[in-house]
């Protein structure tokens, strides 16, 4: 079968592999679409390291079940079910498993093996390019619900791109006011879509004295979504006392942060227990993915695919891949 696969910074090609054979428990899913990630990028470019040669990459996809025919979103989580983490609730953080396209092959691939309870039906009304921008809505939930903000908090996202967006969709609908800050206008024209109160161009405003200006006193949250240390560091001089932030991108590296004034710091982390969630919000139209979509591509076209999501010129948000 044909897959997408690493070879190393910048070389990510469509090669022919093994066929894979579903054990007992599983079951054999085939790709219809799926969706490029920022953290595909970061691997590209060669900012992280972790990706074993020859590694099929990919988390965010659906298919089809070979047997029957009924489509499917593709959970990336794995996971025991058995460990302390996964008793308490916590299978993102199982001592056992790991992330399909990070620590085991991932879903670019022609054919793919998943465990039965990593599969969701597809609403009918849910497209397959819809249901390859999965793992970011349910991302944003899980973001938000650990955050747990109060309606008409002021929560400011730095970084607008597909989870930053997604997060400002999420937070609009907990009632929120959206502060949403980038440094491409194109994107903060989906921002404003979308529903951010504010929209700051960080290029040209000074993004700490702008969200003191509209909050009066700090954003109550603050949400990293650039994966920047630049990003990171810039949380502090937005947030209120006593306000919280989550960091959400991820790049490799040390932080050197001075949190003062009883600042809560959180992370966030994929997990497979919004899913479920995160299809019913696309399927009932509260959440929309369709107009993420910028670029669209076969999965034969995966160079041409990864190198226009690479590049800034393109406009890029949610480059999708399809079988054919």
């Amino acid at each position: 079968m044909k897959a997408v696969v690493f070879k190393g910074p910048g070389r990510m090609e469509v090669e022919n592999i093994f066929d894979p054979s579903p054990s007992k428990g599983e079951v054999l899913v085939r790709f219809r679409a799926g969706s490029i990630c920022g953290t595909d990028l970061h691997f590209y470019r060669g900012e992280w390291s972790g990706l074993r040669i020859g590694q099929v990459i990919g988390h965010d996809a659906c298919g089809e079940l070979l047997d029957t025919g009924v489509r499917v979103a593709m959970v990336p989580v794995i996971y025991c079910g058995l460990c302390w983490y996964c008793l308490q609730g916590l299978p993102h953080l199982c001592e056992n498993g790991g992330i399909k396209g990070f620590d085991y092959d991932g879903f670019f691939s022609e054919y793919v093996v998943l465990p039965e309870r990593n599969i969701l039906p597809i609403p009918d009304g849910v497209s397959d390019e819809e249901a390859a921008v999965l793992e970011p809505v349910a991302l944003a939930i899980h973001t938000l619900d650990m955050l747990s903000p109060r309606i008409h908090e002021w929560v400011t996202i730095i970084g607008q791109g597909p989870i930053g967006l997604l997060i400002t969709q999420v937070a609009k609908l907990k009632g929120c006011r959206v502060i949403a800050i980038d440094i491409l206008d194109y994107r903060l024209k989906l921002s404003e879509r979308f529903g951010a109160d504010f929209c700051i161009n960080a290029q040209y405003d000074d993004s700490s004295s702008r969200v003191m200006e509209i909050t009066g006193r700090g954003s109550d949250i603050v949400i990293e979504a650039a994966g920047t240390r630049q990003a990171v560091e810039q949380t502090l001089l937005l947030a209120r006392r006593a306000g919280k932030i989550a960091l959400v991108g991820e790049f490799e590296g040390y932080l050197n942060l001075g949190v003062v004034g009883e600042v809560k710091l959180f992370t966030s982390y994929i997990s497979p227990i919004e899913y479920p969630l995160a299809l019913s919000l696309i399927a009932e139209r509260k959440v929309d993915v369709k107009n993420l979509i910028t670029h669209r591509f076969k999965l034969s076209e995966f160079k041409q695919a990864i190198e226009t999501a690479n590049n800034p010129l393109e406009k890029p948000v949610k480059v999708v891949i399809t079988i054919c």
